[in-house]
């Protein structure tokens, strides 16, 4: 069965639900979506949609653990991950299709054949500050903003592998590549030498591959909804607060 939310996911279902763990990729988009529905899909045009209430930032990933998420449900209720290590690919990634042109996949998904030339991009590690150096508000949520590093490998299999991985970084040290860190609060540097074989698909027969390390720096926002008194009312010895936020 196919479950729609941003993107589609196949499942295998029980009246208990889903017999696997669902997760979909980070979630690539530069505006928040508000979910309002989760549609189920058996491929054949008998569809479920299940009312759903959750908001998603750049970088969240939707996940269904095994057994939540039935067609009978009357609201479908995700986990909701989120951090350093989910933002710091899409930011690798919106990087590839913006200065590349380029429609790279996750590591952990499946790659494409050996003959269609690909990138993949893979994170090695990631770090966020403990406090946040800034605290703001964005309608009904608070947001905490984080100071992060990540290290991504990004892996190219084609017949002209670096070739396309060293055009990649002139185009993030060019004027627009410049303006894309600027704007998206991430700077992108290389931390290692090109490398002409990647551990990750080297048992695989593939074109001619090449791989670079790349260090980026950027901004983790934590939205997290919060009640505050937004004004009280004081009527003789009674006082009434109200209250705003979740």
């Amino acid at each position: 069965m196919n479950i729609q939310i941003i993107g589609k996911k196949k499942a295998t279902f029980t009246p208990g639900g889903n017999i696997k763990d669902i997760l979909f990729t980070p979630y690539n988009g530069r505006a928040p979506s508000f979910i309002i529905s989760v549609t189920l899909d058996d491929g054949n045009g008998n569809s479920i949609t299940i009312p759903a209430d959750f908001r998603l930032d750049t970088g969240n990933v939707v996940k269904f653990p095994t057994g939540t998420l039935k067609d009978s449900d009357t609201q479908a209720s995700p986990l909701i991950l989120s951090g350093a290590p989910y933002l710091a690919m899409v930011r690798a990634r919106q990087a590839l299709i913006e200065l590349a042109g380029d429609n790279p996949v996750y590591a952990q998904q499946k790659l494409p054949e050996p003959e269609e030339p690909f990138t993949a991009i893979h994170l090695l590690s990631s770090t966020r500050e403990s406090q946040p150096f800034a605290k703001t508000w964005d309608g009904d949520y608070r947001v905490y903003h984080y100071n992060c590093s990540a290290q991504i490998i990004v892996i190219r299999s084609s017949d002209d592998a670096q070739a396309f991985l060293e055009n990649f970084l002139y185009e993030v040290d060019s004027t627009e590549g410049e303006f894309w860190q600027f704007d998206n609060n991430c700077v992108i540097d290389r931390s290692g030498d090109f490398e002409n074989s990647s551990p990750l698909i080297d048992n695989l027969v593939y074109q001619q591959m090449a791989q670079v390390t790349l260090t980026l720096q950027f901004v983790f926002q934590h939205y997290k909804k919060e009640r505050w008194i937004d004004s009280a009312t004081v009527k003789a010895n009674e006082v009434t607060f109200h209250i705003k936020g979740a």
